[in-house]
């Protein structure tokens, strides 16, 4: 198995940064457990705030990939 790093946002170019890393053995099999994984959304809550943070998995693939460790 490697491990895989996704860079999927840029928080010095816009408001936003976003990475993950996963163990796969190829990189299209880690671009389908990410896309398995991400869901539609996250959801940062703080008493009666909140954050919501919307993903869009299909456009997740693995050209997204900047690293790869063994």
């Amino acid at each position: 198995m490697k491990s895989f790093h996704f860079s999927l946002g840029d928080s010095s170019k816009g408001p936003i940064g976003f990475c993950a890393r996963v163990k796969a053995a190829t990189p299209e099999d880690a671009a389908e457990i990410l896309r398995d994984r991400i869901g539609d959304h996250a959801t940062i809550r703080t008493g009666d705030e909140y954050i919501e943070v919307y993903f869009n998995a299909d456009a997740i693939s693995a050209a997204n990939i900047d690293e790869v460790d063994e």
